[in-house]
């Protein structure tokens, strides 16, 4: 499973064992990046031993993927997709949601982004589900231009309120 980036340096792949300490950097640095757009997404101190068990828990669940792109071993880039089923009391019971994607800063605009998110979309059309969602914070602007020119548009508006 692999697609050359435009960059043309790495290559997209599915996340290995071995890589799960620089995803769980690089998953890291992408909370740090969205805390700095809403406290809300500020990752506690001691979360490091649980982000590893999560992502440990991604690569074993059949519904899920992990892709990297991967540079002669460094990885600068994520994406986490993962499949989730409805209750049956709807036609469409599958989607699939691309949870996290994530590039180190000092890369963006290369090309990384988009190929982490063609072969997600490949994964996605492969497990044989037709509609993808993803979450995008209202005030990150520059996440909501890159999925916009992806092609992906408004759906649902989630709403929260602090008590």
């Amino acid at each position: 499973m692999t697609a050359p980036a435009k960059s043309g340096a790495g290559k997209v792949r599915s996340a290995r064992v071995q890589d799960l300490d620089r995803v769980a950097a690089l998953w890291g640095a992408i909370t740090a990046h969205h805390a700095q757009l809403d406290p809300l997404f500020t990752m506690r101190r001691d979360a490091d031993a649980e982000l590893r068990e999560l992502l440990s828990a991604m690569l074993r669940d059949r519904d899920a993927e992990i892709l990297v792109y991967d540079v002669d071993g460094d990885i600068p880039g994520m994406c986490i997709v993962r499949i989730d089923r409805a209750p049956p009391i709807l036609e469409e019971v599958e989607r699939a949601e691309i949870t996290d994607l994530g590039v180190r800063a000092s890369l963006r605009r290369r090309g990384i982004g988009r190929e982490l998110v063609a072969e997600a979309l490949r994964w996605i059309a492969a497990s044989g589900v037709s509609r993808v969602e993803v979450q995008v914070a209202h005030g990150n602007v520059e996440g909501q231009a890159f999925w916009r020119a992806a092609g992906f548009g408004d759906f649902m508006d989630v709403l929260h309120k602090r008590l």
